[in-house]
């Protein structure tokens, strides 16, 4: 089913949103992060920012434990940490605001976060952790993205829209909600159109390191085949995708047939 075209920013209404946290996990002086102040200054005028101080790309929920976290203060309401994007939001949460946020934004993120790749993302991970204690949070990502401000021409133009439609729809507790913007001219966009997470790793490249008997891992190898409604399909066809993704990672049809072999020790 589709969408209707997104109309501008200037045009879309929205649920008031008193306070903001922002992180990523491509680091605190990342492009897409600086975008995304701007897209949230649009929505609020209390912008906090907590972001990793170095790029933690595929960190994925890690926290750290055992070592300490360093925080360097950047600016007013502005943090680089130490630690991974759970991390930033934790401290964020728990030790850097006096009070919790209305809303988590993380992102804009330096490439699509779709398919397989949500496991390993810290920039979902950091919508994750703020999702565990209760604060509402989208994860945002610019398909091909690379360091200058136009990679990310679509998620500049859209992102604001795209923030101001959810928070009007709304969604459910334990739930992220996943935003992943088309490598098309920005106006060549089509809408937004929900999309399942597609399946597409099929194995790593590994290349030497730098030093004898080390290794790096190289870029995903990915299936070139798209599945129809999936992420990166609704994309291929310049549509933002959007996908909703739950906490609870419980497999229920297999658990329901787990169930089926349940016994007690009266039938021994």
């Amino acid at each position: 089913m589709s969408s209707p075209p997104v109309p501008s920013a200037s045009n879309a209404s929205s649920k008031p949103v008193s306070r903001i946290l922002l992180s990523n996990d491509d680091g605190f002086d990342a492009m897409g992060i600086q975008l995304l102040a701007g897209i949230a200054r649009q929505l609020s005028d209390d912008i906090w920012i907590a972001a990793p101080m170095d790029n933690k790309s595929g960190a994925s929920r890690a926290i750290t434990l055992r070592r300490d976290i360093m925080v360097e203060t950047r600016g007013p309401q502005q943090f680089a940490v130490g630690g991974t994007p759970s991390d930033c939001v934790i401290l964020g949460l728990e030790q850097l605001m006096d009070k919790k946020p209305d809303l988590v934004l993380s992102g804009i993120n330096a490439g699509m976060n779709v398919a397989d790749d949500v496991l390993y993302s810290g920039t979902i991970a950091a919508a994750m952790e703020a999702t565990l204690q209760g604060v509402p949070a989208i994860a945002l990502s610019q398909r091909n993205a690379g360091v200058e401000q136009s990679d990310f021409d679509v998620a500049a133009q859209y992102g604001e829209y795209v923030i101001r439609h959810l928070l009007d729809h709304g969604w459910p507790e334990r739930t992220v909600m996943n935003v992943n913007f088309p490598s098309c001219d920005a106006a060549m966009v089509r809408g937004i159109k929900p999309a399942s997470l597609d399946r597409h790793k099929v194995g790593d490249q590994i290349v030497a390191g730098s030093v004898p008997n080390s290794f790096r891992l190289g870029p995903v190898i990915a299936n070139p085949e798209t599945r129809a409604g999936s992420d990166r399909a609704v994309m291929d066809n310049g549509w933002i995708a959007l996908t909703a993704l739950g906490m609870d990672i419980t497999s229920f049809d297999t658990q329901a047939t787990l169930k089926t072999r349940v016994f007690d020790n009266t039938g021994l």
